[in-house]
């Protein structure tokens, strides 16, 4: 039994896409919670958070039930196993960090997807067909078909390099990390900056010359309008941290505001 990706449809269809990153709350109710307002995928960070492999498994799960998509950031490129487990968890598609040369890339799809496009191990009875990995060919060819395979652009390299990164068959979109790629550029912090902007126009242009899916993750609704517009379909909106912080400083702010009235 393989699941349907519905962010993966919702992109073939040429429509915009939502979701925050997860790399603090550890329970697997903050899948549920991104759910009910409204989100249409989450990504679980493994890059930078403190979360083990059985946290991620249990997210996913959640993720899953609720029906919001499950996207992991591993915590590299480098491991087979950072990128196959997983997948074998559930997860709906990755986000595949520090993505600089057309090695990475094929090492990627070799890890990530089923024979004959990879060379993904395989462990069919487990979270990912709900423990029925009957029809093996035929489970492997959907699975392969389903799952969202995103590389993070964020070096100057990986800009350069773009048509051979993204050339590579069985990747299904590029997604800017803006901070990284500002810091790889010598601009730190400063996303509106020209050198910024011409680099992630380029991740969309080269994106859609190879048929590929462009995304970006940003903090700001004024930044998310504009790419948008732009061509970006995956939009990462904030983090579950900032989420929490903006919504806690605004109400503490007006409760403040209430005992000097």
């Amino acid at each position: 039994m393989v699941f349907r990706n519905r962010v993966k449809q919702r992109l073939k269809e040429g429509k915009i896409v939502f979701g925050p990153m997860v790399s603090e709350i550890r329970t697997p109710g903050i899948a549920i919670l991104f759910a009910q307002a409204g989100f249409d995928f989450f990504f679980i960070d493994m890059e930078h958070s403190p979360f083990t492999t059985e946290t991620m498994s249990d997210m996913i799960l959640a993720g899953r039930a609720s029906g919001i998509s499950p996207i992991v950031r591993p915590p590299s490129r480098a491991l087979s196993e950072n990128l196959s487990r997983p997948l074998d968890a559930g997860a709906e598609g990755l986000l595949v960090p520090q993505v600089q040369t057309q090695d990475d890339v094929l090492n990627i799809v070799k890890w990530s997807r089923y024979s004959p496009l990879g060379e993904r191990g395989i462990a069919l009875s487990r979270q990912h067909t709900f423990f029925e990995g009957d029809r093996p060919a035929e489970t492997m060819r959907q699975l392969n078909e389903e799952v969202l395979i995103l590389l993070q652009i964020e070096h100057r390299d990986a800009i350069e390099r773009l048509p051979d990164l993204l050339s590579v068959p069985g990747i299904d979109g590029a997604f800017v990390g803006p901070s990284d790629l500002c810091a790889s550029l010598g601009i730190t912090g400063q996303a509106e900056d020209p050198r910024f902007l011409h680099a992630v126009h380029r991740v969309i242009e080269i994106s859609k010359e190879y048929g590929l899916i462009p995304g970006i993750h940003t903090d700001s609704l004024k930044a998310a309008e504009y790419w948008m517009r732009e061509g970006m379909q995956i939009i990462g909106f904030s983090t579950d941290i900032k989420l929490i912080l903006e919504i806690s400083k605004n109400s503490v702010r007006k409760l403040q505001s209430f005992t000097e009235e």
